[in-house]
């Protein structure tokens, strides 16, 4: 897209760019330091053509061009059947970008016009990006174990490029989550937080008044676990444990891990990845995905005749994370940051009285996952 007879400035540097992924890009390739747009020489600056080059590359991972893969129609004046970008509106609005340096936009309008002219569409216009495919079957799961079928349903329809059956999208989150590397541990040693509520006094230093709920007690509706299913929600922090009551004062138990817990760590995903990143186009995408899906899951929910519904496809996912055969083991539960609580974060267990020295097993010795460490009162006013 070049002006004839117009000579093309030859450096560009890596403060020009505000995205750091590009910034890193020309740092790592420049070994110049006189910028041809900014005039400065407090950056690395690398030839502006292969600055054109790597930009028109990341574009080609996540954009397609038109001319290979749409229908022409002359009569209705281009392309049809799906969305299309030409350059300039490829610039400005997908990709944003942003050019600190560039007050007189001679850097934006030499991309432009070194760029490929192209009308450019989706990577591939027939069907949805990964993550929105994902994130579409994860809206249809949500729909379907809230108002359709909570049984029964694993083996209901079959993919398509378009769409996840619920089976598939729990796999597929399983899976997305062990590469990702959300499969970590808590420390050995780590106090752990269960805060409860109008204790009569005779009850307040008994361990198994901070334990999993017995069965008999399991009667509520929570994030993680429908009622008749006991789990053992514990915090990070007194106060977290606390607020997480939605009280103000409270009788809290302190456990400490006898092991380290694997857990699900959904407390902090890691960043997206940038459009210039070296990352693949597939591992963004679904990166994007569990961001979105992490962050439906843990959204406040009010304790309202609502909370039975709202809850389901968290407790649905949490069913079949528990007993999905992850490398190195199954899960002892799942990390989730705190809605009440900024600088906390909780953990629902999937442990039963008998991995918290409770009681025996049944059925065969298991080690105690935790130790009971005393209990105290604890004020959020204080």
């Amino acid at each position: 897209m070049g002006v004839e007879g117009e000579a093309m400035p030859d450096y560009v540097c890596s403060a020009c760019f505000e995205d750091e992924d590009l910034g890193a890009w020309i740092s790592r390739n420049g070994e110049h330091r006189l910028c041809d747009f900014c005039g400065r020489i407090d950056a690395p600056a690398v030839e502006f053509k292969g600055v054109c080059d790597f930009i028109t590359a990341c574009i080609q991972k996540y954009w397609g061009r038109a001319v290979d893969q749409m229908p022409y129609e002359t009569a209705e004046g281009g392309y049809i059947g799906g969305n299309t970008w030409d350059t300039y509106d490829l610039l400005r609005d997908e990709i944003a970008l942003s050019l600190p340096r560039d007050h007189k936009e001679k850097l934006f309008y030499a991309l432009l016009h070194a760029l490929p002219d192209e009308t450019w569409c989706d990577h591939d216009w027939t069907c949805l990006d990964l993550d929105q495919a994902l994130l579409t079957s994860w809206e249809s799961f949500c729909e379907t174990v809230k108002h359709k079928r909570r049984f029964f349903f694993h083996s209901t329809g079959s993919d398509d490029v378009d769409s996840y059956t619920p089976a598939s999208l729990l796999a597929t989150i399983a899976s997305a989550s062990r590469e990702m590397g959300l499969v970590r541990e808590i420390e050995e040693g780590t106090p752990l937080w269960r805060a409860r509520t109008n204790l009569p006094p005779d009850r307040r230093d008994l361990a198994n008044e901070y334990g999993t709920p017995p069965v008999e007690f399991a009667t509520q509706s929570n994030r993680m676990n429908p009622p008749g299913i006991p789990m053992l929600y514990v915090a990070s922090s007194r106060r977290t444990a606390v607020m997480e009551t939605r009280v103000t004062r409270a009788d809290v138990g302190r456990w400490v891990a006898l092991k380290p817990l694997r857990v699900l760590d959904l407390r902090e995903l890691p960043a997206v990845p940038g459009l210039f990143s070296d990352v693949g186009r597939q591992r963004r995408l679904v990166l994007r995905f569990l961001h979105a899906f992490a962050a439906d899951v843990m959204k406040p929910v009010e304790r309202d005749e609502r909370v039975h519904i709202d809850y389901l496809p968290s407790q649905v996912v949490t069913e079949f994370l528990r007993d999905f055969a992850f490398p190195g083991g199954r899960l002892d539960g799942i990390a989730y940051g705190s809605t009440v609580h900024r600088q906390g974060w909780n953990v629902v267990l999937f442990a039963e009285p008998a991995h918290l020295g409770l009681q025996e097993s049944n059925w065969r010795k298991v080690d105690p996952w935790l130790r009971f460490d005393g209990a105290s009162a604890f004020s959020t006013e204080t």
